[in-house]
């Protein structure tokens, strides 16, 4: 029977800090796919063997992360007593300054002494801040650990660093699936290590077979799952329990929103050059707009979202009666009182993004480096179109508005940024304080440096950061999306040829709402796996298939999103404060 979990070495501190995280992220995945019943993971066990495989395996996660504790508490003892003779040290040389015109001999003797007791304590710390044998006792805070012998070398170096220092790792992590020559089930995979668990099951599943009637067939090669906290997860029949998870997110000044190397050319060589099998891939699977909004898992494939009412729907809820009004009585102190309309739901489903590629059998045999390259553009072609997806989406759930350029692309841009933050926090009645998500083109950063670059002499090296920072200054959080919007001026640069070097964009494309505006929906699990049918056999192919399931909904009032086309050029011009910003400009 194999283990469920990853052995641990004979002794755990000869880990690398990196290595100990590693190990201990590979028994927590180990110890989630068992928690989910993933039948794949714990094929051909028991429920008793399973209890006992977790049952070790916990005890194995204690041991690891009894080992970073001590790693810890070593890290504080070693700034702690280093700190206390820094400052001791501080106070002989202040001592010995102020002695100096003493007489001869005076206390030499407790001087030295003094200096003494120092260097045996700066010893002291380094062979305890090396100590590298421990006892691992039931519980983390009865572990002791053991100062090194006298006969065992002392290593000058630094203690192991605090947990705080230690690199943690981010998202959802590739598993290997169960059952693979050669890869034990619940391995954490790279892309090599993913392209080489393909090439072999597609080598133990042999030849295909050629039936008229032949059945598809689908092999698990690895899974990534993300598993969402239950804070982020929206359950049917617990409307109460949801509004609250999303007012987590939102805003308090937002009340009740919801209720390698170059190859050199050489000549005279007969034999033929060693060939490059590896290629580089300049492609980015970023999400900068998912990323940018609160994101939420929807159990059931979408959400129901109520239409949102804003201030202005209050029309007769108000009645304002004076002095004399009041004396005349009457109809004259008719107080009005405005009843309630139930709102209307808009169901938001979501919508499924695939990928898929085909692969022959001996290409993928021969070529693992390629195959890996063709799976990283592939998740990134994927990336790119459900971005896009989302940016499309924001942009028909919001007010749609023209800015037209003025002066030159800096000052325009945040001029209408405020203008239209200013509008909507004036229609709606917001606390100024609110931030305000603001979603821009990647390229504008760039633009913005060459205008800067045109005026101001010591302006012309402002860095792209320094941008991104004065917007936060003034009450944005930007989000600077790299794809394509589909309507509306392009926002992507078209593939360079011969000929002009291309213009920025005419237009930015930039949306403005408040956090909480907006919701990112995500009811999906990004699987990869291997699929086999009576036509990909036949033609000695596989395929690798995944998809994942999201939309966008929006929470808020439609007056608490605008869209702005906001005309920009790097201009660089500078006119005087007489001319500049006329009242009737756009």
């Amino acid at each position: 029977m194999d283990p469920l979990f990853p052995e641990l070495p004979e002794n755990l501190s000869e880990l690398t800090d990196e290595e100990l995280a590693t190990l201990l992220r590979e028994h927590e995945v180990a110890a989630e796919l068992i928690e989910i019943e993933d039948e794949d993971f714990t094929k051909g066990l028991s429920a008793d063997d399973v209890i006992a495989q977790l049952k070790a395996g916990v005890e194995q996660i204690e041991a690891i992360v009894a080992e970073q504790g001590i790693r810890v508490a070593a890290q504080e003892r070693y700034q702690a007593e280093k700190a206390e003779l820094s400052e001791k040290r501080r106070s002989l040389t202040l001592a010995d300054e102020a002695g100096e015109g003493d007489e001869e001999g005076g206390d030499e003797g407790d001087a030295e002494e003094e200096v003494v007791a120092v260097v045996a304590a700066e010893e002291e710390i380094e062979i305890l801040a090396e100590a590298e044998e421990v006892v691992v006792e039931e519980t983390v805070e009865e572990q002791v650990p053991v100062t090194a012998s006298a006969s065992k070398p002392v290593l000058r170096r630094p203690p192991t660093p605090s947990a705080d220092r230690m690199p943690a790792e981010v998202g959802a992590v590739l598993i290997a699936a169960a059952g693979q020559v050669g890869i034990r089930g619940g391995q954490v995979l790279d892309r090599l290590t993913l392209a080489d668990s393909m090439k072999k099951v597609a080598q133990s599943v042999g030849a295909p077979s050629h039936h008229a009637n032949g059945i598809e067939q689908r092999f698990l090669v690895a899974s990534a799952q993300f598993k969402f906290p239950d804070e982020r997860q929206l359950n049917p029949g617990e409307p109460d329990v949801n509004a609250r998870k999303i007012q987590q997110v939102i805003p308090n000044g937002i009340p009740g929103l919801f209720g390698n190397r170059a190859l050199i050319a050489s000549g005279g060589l007969c034999a033929p050059l060693e060939p490059i099998y590896s290629m580089p891939n300049f492609t980015s699977s970023a999400r900068p707009v998912r990323d940018g909004l609160p994101s939420f898992q929807a159990a059931r494939g979408g959400v129901n979202v109520p239409v949102a009412t804003a201030i202005g729907d209050i029309t007769s809820a108000i009645t304002l009666i004076s002095e004399a009004e009041d004396a005349l009585g009457g109809t004259y102190a008719t107080k009005s009182c405005q009843d309630l309309t139930c709102p209307e739901y808009t169901e938001v489903a979501v919508a499924a993004i695939a990928h898929c590629r085909e692969y022959g059998n001996m290409n993928a045999r021969a070529w693992p480096e390629k195959i890996a390259h063709e799976n990283d553009l592939t998740m990134a072609a994927h990336a790119a179109t459900a971005e896009s997806f989302l940016l499309d989406r924001i942009k028909s759930l919001s007010i749609v508005l023209a800015a037209a350029q003025v002066i030159n692309a800096y000052a325009d841009l945040v001029r209408d940024l405020m203008r239209a933050r200013a509008n909507i926090i004036s229609v709606l009645r917001m606390d100024n304080g609110v931030t305000f998500r603001a979603l821009l083109p990647e390229w504008i950063l760039d633009d913005l440096v060459a205008d800067v670059a045109s005026t101001e002499p010591e302006a012309r090296y402002e860095a792209q950061a320094a941008f991104a920072g004065h917007l936060r200054s003034v009450g944005f959080a930007p989000s600077f999306y790299k794809d394509e919007v589909n309507s509306g001026t392009s926002q992507k640069f078209a593939a360079a040829s011969a000929g002009n070097l291309a213009a920025f964009p005419a237009v930015a494309q930039v949306a403005v709402f408040p956090e909480g505006e907006f919701l990112h929906i995500d009811s999906g699990m990004l699987e990869l796996g291997l699929v086999r049918d009576s036509t990909l056999n036949s033609t000695n192919d596989f395929q690798i298939f995944g998809e994942s399931f999201e939309n966008v909904a929006r929470l808020g009032p439609a007056q608490g999103a605008l869209w702005l086309n906001v005309g920009i050029c790097p201009s660089g011009e500078l006119p005087s404060t007489a001319t500049a910003y006329a009242c009737a400009a756009g």
